[in-house]
């Protein structure tokens, strides 16, 4: 019996140890962005914010879109701004203009989850396109024939239709005709496209040093709700300040995560200079 034991304790005893000597490490997360305060890349190259926009061309290729201060990477599913006072210039095709804008420092960069295809695109409940109207072949038809139920209220005409059509147009929106999809690296833990923020934040706290990302009281309605994680519709970041974190630089980077209706809609990296 004593035996049998000893022998049932070995055999237990080896195949604990030989699971823990083969236990594969954690696979590095498969991503193209890999985002920290103090630096940004994409497929292992320091993405130039601050740095002139023609780096970002020669790293992204040309850009498909600009709309409301906006150049859009419709397939890539990325946006991104530059200093403010360049883009009044941007409709003149003046070869000493494309010059200029190229020579003006990237102050943000957009990574877009979804689009005006998603259901709170449809909705018209993104950010940058409240209201939005997807208008079908149904809707059309309708729209153009009269409402029986309410036969005082005329119909639109051909050219109201028109006009409305090219007003809710996907061209005019600045979110990209293709989502990203893939996984972002923030700070060690993963963000993607239908994350909750719980989800995001749950996977945040697997990782030492790093603190939920909270909702930023920015809307001015005096009601003090920083730090929150169960409102639906904000932006939403770390609160801790981050320009104690990278002492070498003189520069940081704000990493904001929106959602609207509690579905993820884009992480935005704001470049931001000391103030000195």
């Amino acid at each position: 019996m004593r035996n049998n034991t000893v022998l049932i304790f070995l055999l237990g005893f080896c195949s604990f140890y030989t699971q823990c000597q083969t236990k594969e490490p954690p696979k590095p997360m498969d991503t193209e962005f890999t985002i920290t305060p103090c630096q940004i890349t994409y497929k292992g190259k320091e993405l130039p914010l601050g740095k002139p926009f023609k780096e970002w061309i020669k790293i992204f290729g040309e850009y498909n879109r600009f709309v409301d201060g906006v150049f859009i990477w419709d397939t890539l599913g990325i946006g991104a701004t530059i200093h403010w006072d360049a883009a009044k210039y941007y409709k003149d095709t003046d070869y000493n203009t494309r010059s200029f804008i190229e020579s003006r420092p990237t102050i943000e960069l957009y990574i877009f989850f979804v689009n005006l295809d998603s259901k709170v695109g449809q909705a018209g409940k993104l950010q940058y396109a409240w209201g939005y109207y997807p208008i079908t072949k149904e809707k059309e038809k309708r729209m153009l024939s009269p409402d029986l139920e309410y036969p005082d209220v005329k119909p639109f005409t051909q050219e109201e239709l028109t006009q409305l059509k090219e007003k809710h147009d996907p061209k005019n929106y600045i979110y990209p005709f293709t989502p990203y999809t893939q996984t972002v690296n923030l700070q060690g833990a993963p963000v993607k496209s239908g994350m909750s923020l719980e989800e995001v934040n749950k996977e945040r706290s697997k990782i030492k040093g790093l603190e939920k990302m909270g909702y930023w009281d920015n809307d001015g309605d005096w009601s003090w709700d920083s730090g929150s994680t169960t409102i639906k519709t904000g932006e939403f970041r770390e609160q801790k300040d981050h320009s104690s974190i990278c002492p070498n630089q003189d520069y940081w980077y704000y990493i904001t995560l929106r959602y609207s209706e509690g579905e993820l809609e884009y992480l935005k990296i704001s470049y931001e200079l000391y103030e000195k």
